[in-house]
């Protein structure tokens, strides 16, 4: 298929746990009508990876929560059985995909602070044993100038600790970027941290673009002869 795909920042063509927080800032921002060719992607996306998707074991099972969703489904005004049944495992699927984004974000956000902590103690520990070498080496330089028979002990001394100083102080710089890089990925994880789930909103906008619902007044696609020609060539 030609051209950049709207589902290629999702994962390609299968939905993934990492995909999951780009596939449902989309669902809930999406805005009717959208283009037939997009339409036709992301119900691709959605059916193919609710049909490859196994539900890990971990997940916890809760039947209310699945008869609770399908209520939703079914006050929505969805009454064909087979729609109401492959949404409800599409949601499944979400739900899934949510608990174990949840689990990757949070161990990802622990070690990128336990990393900005030892960051930090690294920092407070060159910059103090820094400024001891340094007040070391002051110290010695003074006694090198003064005194008229001063030991070449004292003068070694004074430059390794100049050594030294130099050594932690340069440490600095190099930890003030790694602590820049750290911060800016733990930013991208919070920001892409998906709390909860807005099940009301996800069955609506789902319903919609799979064509289980219809709602007078709401065009899901633009209804265009140029746009569907020009995907039908696409695929051909």
């Amino acid at each position: 298929m030609a051209g950049k795909s709207h589902t290629d920042t999702l994962g390609g063509y299968t939905l993934t746990t990492e995909g999951f927080p780009d596939f449902y800032t989309r669902i809930l921002t999406i805005r009717f009508p959208i283009s037939v060719a997009e339409v036709l992607e992301l119900r691709d996306l959605i059916n193919h990876s609710a049909d490859v998707y196994e539900e890990s074991a971990d997940i916890p099972q809760n039947r209310e929560f699945r008869d609770s969703l399908e209520s939703a489904i079914q006050s929505f005004g969805i009454e064909n059985r087979h729609h109401c049944e492959r949404l409800l495992g599409v949601l499944s699927m979400l739900r899934g995909m949510h608990y174990r984004h949840t689990i990757v974000t949070r161990d990802t956000e622990q070690r990128l602070r336990r990393q900005q902590a030892e960051n930090r103690t690294a920092y407070a520990h060159s910059l103090r044993y820094g400024m001891i070498a340094l007040a070391s080496m002051i110290g010695a330089g003074l006694g090198w100038f003064l005194l008229a028979e001063s030991s070449w002990l004292l003068r070694v001394f004074a430059l390794l600790s100049a050594v030294v100083a130099l050594g932690y102080f340069h440490s600095l710089p190099m930890l003030d970027r790694d602590m820049e890089r750290v911060t800016q990925d733990l930013n991208a994880v919070l920001r892409k941290r998906v709390e909860s789930l807005n099940w009301r909103t996800l069955i609506h906008k789902l319903a919609l673009l799979l064509g289980y619902k219809k709602i007078e007044g709401i065009e899901v696609f633009r209804q265009q002869q140029t746009e569907s020609s020009n995907y039908r060539q696409r695929l051909h």
